[in-house]
């Protein structure tokens, strides 16, 4: 499950992403006290302490040639109907239409060498990736970086402007990862309210059938489709063990090749080498999931040795990917965080003011080269954590619909909610640590995921919250959706009913409490609109990973997490039927199948019982932003998708 960076909601165990372990939870002396500190606050975290003999890294921008020509022939070959559509480029051809010449990366490329810094150059000629040691970076940049910060000259990072050849700094648009080891560059932990381990948190957990069944991708294997040929290419910002995934393939009847599964180091900065990233349940759910979905689809995870998404690690990993051109399909469980965090780092003076474009240039080019690109929406509900403010190491947090996920609804990725399969049960009244009183629970259909489905429980017994208040942390979670109001409205979604428009309730209170009966109201906004799809990815209806822990080896999750790589994983399938080419990015295709007559995807557009805690559906619309289009039939989909 996404929250900051990441958080893993597994039931009855709380996962945090920076550094991965496990809670053996006690009651508290105030629960309450407890619980809302957990909501209202978290830890900051500000780099380690870096030596003059301290590796790491920093990316090069260079200035592409045109980006409007970038961005639109990106659309152009993924949208029917275009003269360019399925014309993918390679790396190189990217170079040769946008990026810079082999000249500028090789003049780059031996000036960096001089000053005792290596230099890996991507073939599109947008990207070098620079490693060396601190003092070599301090020398030819006339800076100390650990106080360094950005200048309205790209090259500049303090008082002085440094030495560099005119022919060389003008090709410049801007630097990464220069202000990371600055202290002023602050990440916070993920918000939790897991005070006490609630067990059998949930409905049901299945495995792969219950995607694939629900979701009509047996009609695919009914046809042969099981992913070979195709390399689905996973995102990871911790480690894991290749035995874990085998043995979850053996399982679920898939592919046990032993060379299945590769792992490609990503060049990255390390905040913290404490909180460097092992052996991670997210990675494991991840990579169990695209290769059981894919029964014979090779996965290839890039893998970043640091636990925290900064920009330029996050740049680095889809660059590799990109550049290598392997994969058909790629999917991202962590996020950047959100705007909110990355303006205050802006303003800061240790993030680049460019951090948006430059996302969308690099994320545009898996785009061109026809690469599907997933990434899971978040599992805070419509309106997702924010900044309030910062105290020492102490983060105020608030909820906020105008503070956005960035990676989650970038236009360049097909953005993945949540939902939650029918189901009854009756949790009981007990309140017992650990356990989870909630009587008789029932959700009659498959609906967009919002914990708002408990609030009759909550209603019938004003008390419980006071009994049990860690309950709260298990009532604000649902899958991301929403607008980014820093983006304009992408032209695949433009005349698309139900964009920019909207239904929502107040279902929260700004301490996070349940509020019932909440008017519904409607009104408009701009933007990009996300989630595109949706899939299963409530706790309460989700999935059981292998991820060994002591005596525990199976375990419940979910989050759409957990629906994103099940997503890439059928856009391999589709790709492996013989004569096919890459489906390449989904939006413009998608949002144009959606309109038909005979769609593919099943809107979820009640306006009651169906929420992502803020957003619900529009009745008569393609799209809502509780689920996007919603679910997918993707039998259906291989037959219309061109």
């Amino acid at each position: 499950m996404k929250r900051w960076g990441i958080q893993i909601f597994i039931l009855g165990v709380s996962l945090l992403s920076i550094g991965v372990g496990t809670q053996n939870v006690q009651a508290k002396s105030d629960p309450i006290a407890e619980t809302y500190g957990a909501l209202t606050s978290t830890n900051l975290y500000r780099p380690a302490a870096i030596k003059s003999s301290t590796n790491t890294v920093i990316d090069i921008v260079l200035k592409p040639k045109d980006k409007t020509a970038l961005f639109q022939q990106a659309l152009d070959v993924n949208t029917p109907g275009s003269s360019q559509f399925k014309n993918y480029l390679t790396p190189s051809d990217i170079r040769d239409k946008y990026g810079q010449p082999q000249s500028v990366t090789d003049a780059w490329k031996a000036y960096l060498a001089k000053h005792h810094l290596k230099t890996f150059v991507y073939d599109s000629g947008l990207l070098l990736t620079v490693s060396g040691k601190v003092k070599d970076f301090d020398q030819t940049f006339k800076m100390n970086m650990k106080t360094a910060t950005y200048h309205s000259n790209p090259l500049q990072f303090s008082k002085t402007q440094p030495v560099i050849p005119a022919s060389l700094a003008d090709t410049v648009w801007t630097v990464l990862g220069m202000g990371n080891h600055n202290q002023h560059y602050v990440f916070p932990n993920a918000p939790s309210a897991n005070t006490q381990g609630l067990d059998n948190t949930y409905a049901f957990a299945g495995y792969t059938k219950q995607f694939t069944d629900r979701y009509n991708v047996q009609s695919l294997y009914d046809q042969g489709l099981t992913g070979k040929g195709q390399t689905i290419g996973i995102i990871a910002f911790g480690g894991m063990k290749k035995s874990d995934a085998y043995h979850f393939w053996k399982h679920e009847n898939a592919s046990t090749d032993m060379s299945r599964l590769t792992v490609k180091n990503v060049p990255n900065s390390i905040l913290d080498p404490k909180l460097s990233g092992g052996n991670d349940a997210e990675t494991n759910m991840d990579v169990e999931y695209a290769g059981s979905v894919a029964p014979q689809a090779d996965i290839r995870m890039y893998w970043n040795h640091n636990s925290v998404p900064t920009l330029v690690n996050m740049i680095n990993a889809y660059s590799l990917a990109f550049n290598e051109n392997k994969v058909s399909a790629i999917s991202s469980s962590w996020g950047l965080g959100s705007s909110n965090l990355l303006n205050l780092l802006k303003a800061r003076k240790v993030l680049t003011p460019y951090y948006s474009d430059v996302l969308n240039v690099v994320l545009a080019q898996g785009a061109l080269q026809g690469i599907s690109e997933f990434d899971a929406a978040g599992d805070d509900g419509g309106i997702p954590y924010s900044i309030g403010g910062i105290s020492g190491n102490h983060v105020l947090l608030n909820r906020s619909a105008n503070s956005t996920p960035v990676m989650e609804s970038n236009p360049w990725v097909t953005s993945v909610g949540g939902t939650t399969l029918p189901f009854s049960k009756n949790f009981g009244t007990s309140t017992k640590v650990g356990a989870m009183p909630l009587g008789q629970v029932s959700v009659a259909k498959e609906r967009s995921w919002g914990m708002d489905y408990l609030w009759p429980a909550f209603d019938s017994r004003p008390n419980l919250i006071a009994q049990v208040p860690s309950l709260l942390s298990v009532a604000g979670s649902g899958g991301g959706g929403g607008f980014n109001k820093l983006v304009p409205t992408p032209a695949y979604q433009k005349d698309v009913s139900g964009v920019n428009t909207f239904n929502a309730r107040n279902y929260l209170s700004n301490l996070d409490q349940p509020i019932f009966d909440s008017d519904l109201v409607h009104g408009t906004s701009t933007g990009r609109n996300y989630p595109d799809v949706s899939a299963d990815a409530d706790p309460m209806t989700g999935y059981m990973i292998y991820y060994p822990m002591g005596k525990i080896n199976w375990i419940p999750s979910g989050g759409t997490s957990i629906a994103s790589p099940q997503m890439a994983a059928t856009a391999a399938l589709i790709n492996s039927q013989p004569g096919r080419k890459r489906m390449g990015f989904w939006n413009p295709q998608i949002y144009q199948l959606a309109s038909q007559t005979d769609s593919p995807f099943h809107p979820l557009n009640d306006t009651t019982d169906i929420s992502n805690l803020y957003y619900t559906g529009q009745t008569g619309t393609v799209y809502n932003q509780a689920s996007g289009l919603g679910t997918v039939d993707f039998a259906k989909l291989a037959q219309l998708y061109k």
